[in-house]
C-alpha cells in the first residue's frame, strides 16, 4: 500500500508542480503590478488634481487590494478550488461589514459627490450644517470649517450634503436695471449702440449675459428706456451708479 502511494507522488508532483509554480509567478507579478498601480495613482492624482490626499490614499489602496484579490481568485480557480461558494461567503461577510460601517461609508461616498459636484471648495465662505465660516479642508469623511472666531469645526460630509449650503464665495449673477428718460428728439437707433458700448466696456460685466437696451414706454415728449446688465452681486450698487453716470455724461 505504501509502495503504491509513494509511486503516485512523482506523478502528482509532475501534474501540479507546473500549476503551482505558474500560480506563484502569477501572484508575484500581480503583487508587483498592484504596487505599481498604487504608486501611479498616488503620483497622478496627488500631483495633477485637487483631490484631498486622504482620498488619493484610499483610492490607491483599494485599487491595490482589488488587483491582488482578483489575482487570488484566478489562481484558486486554476487550481480547481470551488470559487462560487467562496465568493458567496465573501459577499455575506462584506455585506455585514458594510452594515456595521454604514455611517463612515455614507460620509465617504458623500465626500466623493462633493468633489464631483463642487457645491463648495477649500477657501469658500459657506453657511451649512450649524456652521458658518471658511472651508479649510474637505476630507474623506469630514469637512473642516473655520468659524470667524477661529474655531475649527469638523462636520461629517453626509450632514453637509443633507442640508442646504449657502456659498458666499461664488460669483452670483445679479441683474442691474437702469431706467432712463430721454427726449423724443433723440433717436433710439442711435442711442442703443452707444449705451450698449458703454455697458460692455465695464470690467465687472458678466460676459456670458449680454446686456439689454429696450424701450419700455413712450410719452408725447420722451422715451422711457430700460438698460439691463448682469454683474456679481457684491458689485451691483457701484456698477449701477457707474453706468448711470457714464450714460448721463454721454447723453
Amino acid at each position: 500500500m505504501l509502495d503504491k502511494i509513494l509511486a503516485t507522488v512523482p506523478r502528482l508532483l509532475a501534474n501540479y508542480s507546473a500549476s503551482v509554480l505558474g500560480s506563484a509567478l502569477f501572484l508575484l507579478a500581480a503583487w508587483g503590478f498592484a504596487r505599481l498601480a498604487d504608486r501611479v495613482i498616488r503620483r497622478v492624482m496627488g500631483d495633477r488634481t485637487k483631490i484631498d490626499p486622504s482620498y488619493v490614499g484610499i483610492i490607491a489602496r483599494m485599487t491595490r487590494i482589488a488587483i491582488i484579490a482578483l489575482a487570488w481568485i484566478a489562481v484558486l480557480e486554476e487550481l480547481g478550488v470551488e470559487i462560487a461558494s467562496l465568493i458567496a461567503a465573501l459577499g455575506i461577510f462584506g455585506f455585514a461589514i458594510a452594515l456595521g460601517l454604514r455611517t463612515p461609508l455614507a460620509n465617504f461616498f458623500t465626500g466623493m459627490m462633493i468633489y464631483l459636484l463642487r457645491p463648495y471648495e477649500v477657501g469658500d465662505h459657506i453657511e451649512g450644517e450649524r456652521v458658518d465660516g471658511a472651508v479649510e479642508s474637505i476630507g474623506a469623511f469630514h469637512t473642516v470649517v473655520v468659524t470667524p472666531d477661529g474655531v475649527h469645526v469638523s462636520v461629517p460630509n453626509s450632514a453637509m450634503w443633507a442640508r442646504s449650503i449657502k456659498n458666499f464665495s461664488r460669483p452670483r449673477p445679479f441683474r442691474v436695471d437702469l431706467t432712463l428718460t430721454v427726449g423724443r428728439e433723440l433717436h433710439f437707433a442711435e442711442l442703443a449702440p452707444m449705451i450698449d458700448k458703454i455697458v460692455k466696456a465695464d470690467p465687472v460685466l458678466f460676459k456670458d449675459f449680454p446686456p439689454e437696451v429696450r424701450i419700455v414706454n413712450t410719452t408725447a415728449q420722451s422715451l422711457i428706456i430700460r438698460v439691463s446688465a448682469w454683474c456679481a452681486a457684491e458689485e451691483a450698487w457701484a456698477f449701477g451708479d457707474r453706468l448711470k453716470a457714464q450714460i448721463d455724461a454721454a447723453l
